[in-house]
C-alpha cells in the first residue's frame, strides 16, 4: 500500500520523500489535501504523512472530516510547534502519531514504517460479511461466494459507508462527501443514481438498502458487533 505525503515545504523532497523511499516505502507526494480524496478512492493507503510546518489549519480540518466519515488510515503529523496544545489539536483531529520541531529523517522513517506495518497487520479486520457478501475493504473488493461483484470506485465508497454503519442511517450528505473531493460538485440526484445501481448489482445477495425519506439510506443487514470496515 502507498504512503501518501501531503506537503508544500521546500525541503520536503530531501527531508521527507527521499528518506521514506530509501526505506522501501511506496511514496506518492501531493501538494494539498484536495488531491488525497481521489487517491484514497482508487486504492487503500498504508499511511498518510501530513506536513503542517507551512500550513497547520487546512490539513487538520481535512483529517477531522475524513475521520468523521469513518476513514481510519493511520496519519502522522509533522509540525514546527512543540507545545502541548498543538499536539492535543492534532490528536483530537484524528492523528495516529506526531513529530514536532527539527525531527530526524530516520525517526520519520521509523514512525512511518511502524504505521504502515500496523495497517498491514490489521488487514484481516478489514474483511466483514454482509448477507451472502464478503466485503474486503483493504482490497476494495466485494464477492458473493467466489464470484466478484464489479463496483465502480464511487459505488464502492458508498457501499463501504453503508456497511460500516450497517443498521443505522447514513445521510445523503455523508455519502456525497465519501465520493467527492473538496472542490468537486455532483448533480443533486447523484446519490440516488448510485444507490439504484448498487441495488441492482447486489440483488439476491441478502444485502438490502432501505431509503429513509428525508434522511438518507440504511443497510438492513445486521453485522456482528466486532465487524468493522476501514481504509
Amino acid at each position: 500500500m502507498k504512503t501518501l505525503v501531503v506537503t508544500d515545504s521546500p525541503d520536503a523532497p530531501s527531508r521527507i520523500v527521499a528518506p521514506l523511499r530509501d526505506a522501501g516505502l511506496d511514496v506518492e507526494a501531493v501538494a494539498d489535501t484536495g488531491e488525497l480524496d481521489p487517491l484514497l478512492r482508487v486504492a487503500p493507503a498504508g499511511a498518510i504523512v501530513l506536513d503542517l510546518r507551512e500550513n497547520a489549519g487546512t490539513p487538520l480540518e481535512w483529517l477531522r472530516g475524513v475521520r468523521g466519515r469513518g476513514i481510519r488510515v493511520p496519519a502522522l503529523i509533522l509540525t514546527k510547534a512543540e507545545d502541548v496544545d498543538a499536539r492535543i489539536a492534532a490528536l483530537d483531529a484524528g492523528a495516529s502519531d506526531y513529530l514536532a520541531g527539527e525531527f530526524e529523517p530516520r525517526e520519520l522513517v521509523a514512525r512511518s514504517t511502524a504505521l504502515v506495518r500496523r495497517r498491514e497487520e490489521a488487514g484481516a479486520a478489514d474483511v466483514v460479511f454482509c448477507g451472502e457478501l464478503v466485503v474486503d475493504s483493504r482490497k476494495r473488493e466485494v464477492r458473493c461466494g467466489s464470484m466478484p461483484i464489479d463496483l465502480t470506485p464511487r459505488e464502492w465508497s458508498i457501499f463501504e459507508q453503508l456497511v460500516q454503519h450497517a443498521g443505522t442511517p447514513v445521510t445523503k450528505e455523508d455519502l456525497m462527501q465519501a465520493i467527492t473531493g473538496e472542490d468537486e460538485r455532483l448533480a443533486p440526484n447523484a446519490i440516488e443514481v448510485y444507490v439504484s445501481r448498487l441495488r441492482a448489482k447486489l440483488a439476491g445477495t441478502g444485502a438490502r438498502i432501505s431509503t429513509l425519506r428525508g434522511i438518507g439510506y440504511r443497510l438492513e443487514n445486521p453485522q456482528p458487533t466486532s465487524a468493522r470496515v476501514g481504509w
